[in-house]
């Protein structure tokens, strides 16, 4: 083989090119930044438009309609969703995946930019911007402690700023504190007094509060820029403004109004064990190293924690560089644990030299895969580390081959520059075609689309980025190691065979006599195991239901309720918490929706809330969190006054619930009326929990009705009513008090005392257009009806969602009973049921795991055909795909483990791959064997126990590598002790064990069935008269080898 016969020559530069691997491969190891979860782009652009006051169905026509309508044809658009909220519209566009996400931006834009004309001009300009994941909040810090909320915020703020200065950090954002704001509280009998009404102070306190330019001004030789420095610098100067003046008597603000520097109304509320908190939300930047800014927040913490009242305690309740920590120690852990059982391994069959050499190709392919991952832009994520991890036992296979086949040849007589050539050179082009199969078995997950390929595609290409690294080293350096470090053996020829060779041999020799019965008893078992696992399987499942870090209680109180009483039921809510301390280490609770992440759609508001439960680490659980959760839900179960919802968060890319369940159509009423029979018929679905609906309760309004002849004639319009009962009940921001770097809105409207009644309302006075007012119980009067609460949206149709969880059951199985149930309900026409969520994804996620899989097949079929120049051999050897089927049929039957459609999937898909190589180095030596003139069958018997050895050691340490993985154990380099439980082994464990037992079923009746079958087609293709045979590879020259011992 010229590459590693180039190598063996150059010994000094494949030293070097080693020294270059170590130092290249360290230093990218150490500067790769690390993050929780891969940078997903996800196509989808939110517009939000902030209407503030009004109802929810006048905010659906009068804004979200017409956005929705404008963005109606967009190309490359998937789906179109919108909620109309009070105040508030959130229209999101989810572009299909091949979809650019800044041209999707700047398209939406353009449509938005088109629509503003038909907007109402008192909104808010429209924000358009894109989901990021990436861009999620990495840290949530809670300040906490039994003082005031004020106290807390000021703690809060100083730390924002420090927190914000950390190299890497995007946004530090308070959450759930009060907002300070300069209130005047008009009084209307003051003003009435004094002739004077509200409109007049709007104008006149934003004319005071304002720096005014006036230009410059020369002098002989100078020149002076002229200013009116007027902003309000202390409240105080609000509260003696000069607003007009009677008799020659000022008339000050104070006179008319309580001028206070307080705070809004809040709008959130939030606390840390039952105390009142606070909490900083922590963003980084893309590709910044998580490990690294959370390592220095947590420092400033704690110089912090030194400087508050003793009675402030610092909690971080969310910490996503946890998790990174974590798979990098697994990274680590699996490493040395697979080096030291390669070593084991090949120390137990061939001596310590070469279990050396071939452990070396362990850190050397590592290493370079870390230059190459880091050249490539990626990060040091879970997906990454994992495809490592997958890839550590597969990596020493190319190294195992050649460094044994070398061995072999120096048992057999030959030193050790020919052992090195000649056996590298035998097995260089089989070992070249087994990284290949392996390749070509994970090149198609690459093109995988989506959200869920976005997320998944690292996999392919790191497992990818490690095989070509270690056939490198397999085919340049392992020979040179070899060459210095092996020890010439003594001639072996005559050496008898153990008990376990001897053995062998009888039993594939048996086989190959009787291989008609061979591939029938192949073929029975097979279809015995479909038919065993079909009964008794474990089913189906999209992602591994893993056990979670938190949970979440969603409480939901009717509409209208005021924050104080949603906030009575969640504190009832914490206390019965509570009694499980010594199970959880915090209970977070937010109302309002204080403390959460809101990616648009989430509805916010006084009559919600949420209990964020976070449970100790993993390996320190007394019991799995699941178990805490569901006694928890039913020691909830006899709260009233509010729906609540306890679930467990959920890993894994965004899927949405596993059952999800729309009912789109026009009419609001009659989908309230649908929504709630589909409920009533599902309700009951063994294993189905947290059932719930988007549809909320219709919230009470209180409706101004003008009578507009008599409000004209008294000088009137509708926009002054609406705009003076604005001012008054909800409050107008008429300027902006700043002081140090802060901006506070000034306010104007009543006080509380004074808007609390309809009949003070009606006594009020509203200017007319001719200066003077009337009371407005002269203009109309007030009615009480039922509103709308948020209202949903779905590619222009109205819609009402039903979610729920399953627990105890696969969610296919649940779903296939909710469907069931649904049939009974008759839709009227133009009215539809659509599922979505997780089993949308699945769905997808099978449909292209099934073309990636014959996509797959047919490269490693190509890949061999190269090889062989054949077809009847890859045909034989793609038998092996089929033995590793069985074997995860048997693993995930003895383990009692669900398929999963996304992990054991891609096991599955990744084992066509990994066990044709042993195949291909079996079939590929008796086809030496038999142009070096022997019989097929005693070719086949001769390659089966010569190859016994690489074929078992390779299955060994692949499958040897993996143990840990899919047991959970693991031995800790870091404190130097053993791991029991590993978190990680909760996502990984399906596909480790599809590719423990996979590989190793196959590997056993590969030894066997291979053989076997290749004779029978081989007798079969001489009798018909087919086939022929490849001429055999040159082998190396003796003179360029002893021209070669003479140069070293």
């Amino acid at each position: 083989m010229i590459l590693s016969d180039t190598a063996i020559k150059n010994r000094t530069t494949v030293g070097v090119f080693v020294v270059l691997i170590l130092a290249v491969g360290v230093m990218a190891y150490l500067t790769l930044p690390r993050e929780s979860a891969p940078d997903v782009p996800v196509p989808n652009i939110l517009v939000t438009t902030v209407y503030e006051g009004v109802a929810p169905q006048d905010v659906e026509t009068a804004v979200t309609m017409k956005i929705e309508k404008k963005l109606q044809g967009l190309k490359g658009v998937k789906e179109v969703t919108s909620a109309s909220f009070e105040g508030q519209s959130v229209v999101m566009v989810e572009f299909l995946p091949d979809q650019e996400v800044d041209e999707c931006l700047r398209r939406v834009k353009d449509k938005v930019d088109q629509a503003r004309g038909d907007l109402p001009q008192e909104i808010e300009e429209p924000i358009v911007s894109e989901i990021n994941i990436a861009e999620m909040p990495i840290m949530f810090i809670n300040i906490s402690g039994p003082i005031s909320t004020v106290t807390l915020k000021l703690i809060a703020d100083e730390l924002e700023d420090r927190i914000e200065a950390v190299p890497g950090v995007l946004d530090c954002e308070v959450l759930g504190a009060p907002e300070r704001e300069i209130r005047l509280e008009m009084h209307p009998d003051r003003l009435a007094q004094f002739g004077l009404t509200i409109p007049e102070i709007l104008q006149l306190v934003p004319s005071e509060n304002l720096n005014v330019s006036a230009g410059g001004l020369e002098t002989p030789g100078t020149k002076f820029n002229v200013r009116v420095p007027a902003e309000f610098v202390t409240p105080d100067q609000i509260d003696h403004l000069i607003i007009a003046q009677r008799d020659g008597k000022p008339i000050y603000l104070s006179d008319v109004a309580s001028v206070s520097d307080s705070f809004k109304d809040r709008l959130t509320l939030s606390r840390l064990d039952a105390n009142n908190s606070i909490t900083l939300s922590v963003k980084k930047r893309i590709g910044e190293n998580i490990l690294t800014i959370a390592d220095t927040i947590r420092y400033i913490l704690a110089e912090a924690d030194k400087q508050v009242p003793e009675a402030v305690d610092f909690a971080v309740t969310m910490d996503r560089s946890d998790d990174t920590r974590r798979m990098v120690a697994d990274l680590e852990n699996n490493m040395f644990a697979a080096f030291v059982l390669v070593m084991v391994v090949v120390l137990l069959f061939m001596g310590w030299r070469s279990s050396l050499v071939v452990a070396l190709a362990i850190p050397l392919s590592m290493l370079m895969s870390f230059a190459v991952i880091q050249l490539m832009g990626f990060t040091l994520n879970m997906i990454v580390l994992f495809s490592l991890v997958l890839a550590v036992g597969m990596l020493v296979d190319n190294a195992i081959v050649i460094v044994e086949n070398i061995h072999r040849h120096m048992e057999l007589g030959l030193d050790r520059l020919r052992a090195a050539m000649k056996g590298t050179a035998e097995v260089a082009w089989p070992v070249i075609t087994s990284t290949l199969t392996t390749v070509a078995a994970f090149l198609p997950m690459a093109f995988w689309p989506g959200i869920m390929g976005d997320f998944m595609k690292y996999l392919p290409i790191t497992v990818i980025i490690v095989l070509l690294s270690s056939l490198v080293v397999a085919m340049v350096i392992s020979p040179v190691v070899a060459t210095l470090s092996l020890r010439v053996v003594p001639h072996a020829e005559d050496r008898r065979e153990n008990l376990f060779l001897r053995g062998y041999r009888r039993v594939l020799r048996l086989a190959i006599e009787h291989r008609g019965t061979t591939l029938l008893l192949s073929l029975l078992l097979m279809v015995a195991l479909i038919t065993l696992y079909g009964k008794k399987g474990a089913g189906v499942e999209f992602f591994p239901d893993v056990d979670p870090k938190r949970a979440v209680l969603n409480v939901r109180t009717p509409q209208g309720t005021n924050i104080y009483k949603t906030d009575a039921i969640t504190r009832l809510c914490e206390q019965r918490i509570a009694g499980y301390s010594r199970e959880i280490q915090h209970v977070i609770a937010g109302v309002g929706n204080a403390g959460g992440f809101n990616l648009g759609l989430s509805n916010i508001g006084p009559h919600l809330a949420n209990v964020t439960i976070l449970f100790p680490d993993f390996e320190n659980r007394k019991r799995p969190s699941a178990d805490a959760v569901k006694e928890m839900r039913r020691d909830l179960e006899d709260i009233v006054g509010g729906e609540l919802e306890l679930a467990k968060e959920r890993a894994g890319p965004p899927t949405g619930a596993p059952i999800t369940v729309r009912l789109l159509g026009e009419d609001f009423a009659l989908l309230k009326k649908l929504s709630e029979q589909a409920a009533d018929l599902i309700r009951h679905t063994p294993n189905m929990v947290n059932l719930r609906s988007d549809l909320e309760d219709s919230r009470p309004e209180i409706v101004f009705r003008p009578d507009r002849r008599r409000a004209m004639l008294l000088g009137v319009n509708t926009q002054i009513v609406g705009n003076f009962l604005k001012t008054s009940i909800f409050g107008t921001k008429v300027s902006t008090y700043r002081q140090f770097n802060d901006e506070y809105d000034i306010t104007i409207r009543l006080p509380l005392e004074q808007r609390t009644e309809i009949d003070d309302l009606l006594r009020l006075r509203v200017p007319n257009q001719t200066g003077q007012s009337v009371p407005l119980s002269s203009l109309g009067d007030f009615e009480y009806r039922p509103g709308f609460g948020t209202i949903y949206r779905i590619n222009q149709k109205r819609a009402v969602t039903l979610t729920a969880d399953v627990e105890g059951r696969l969610a296919p199985a649940v779903l296939a009973d909710v469907q069931e149930e649904l049939k009974k309900l008759e839709l009227p026409a133009n009215y539809e049921i659509q599922y979505a969520g997780e089993e949308e994804e699945s769905q997808n996620a099978k449909a292209f795991l099934g073309r990636a899989g014959v996509i797959a097949l047919l490269l490693i079929v190509l890949v061999l055909v190269a090889q062989f120049n054949t077809l009847s051999v890859p045909l034989v050897i793609m038998t092996t795909v089929l033995l590793s089927t069985m074997g995860v049929m048997i693993g995930l039957l003895i383990h009692n483990m669900p398929f999963g459609v996304i992990m054991t999937g891609i096991g599955v898909i990744s084992l066509a791959g990994v066990v044709v190589n042993n195949a291909i180095v079996l079939l590929d030596y008796i086809r030496r064997l038999q142009r070096e003139g022997k019989d097929v069958v005693e070719a086949a018997i001769e390659a089966g126990i010569t190859r016994l050895r690489p074929v078992m050691l390779t299955a060994i340490t692949t499958i040897a590598g993996l143990i840990p993985t899919a047991a959970g154990f693991s031995f800790d380099i870091h404190t130097w002790s053993w791991a029991t439980k590993s978190e990680s082994s909760q996502w990984w464990a399906s596909m480790a064990i599809a590719v423990i037992y996979g590989l190793g079923f196959a590997t056993l009746l590969t030894l066997v069935v291979v053989p076997s079958l290749y004779v029978l087609f081989y007798r079969l293709a001489a009798r018909l008269g087919l086939g022929g045979l490849k001429k055999i590879d040159a082998e190396p020259d003796d003179h360029e080898i002893v021209e070669l011992e003479s140069d070293l």
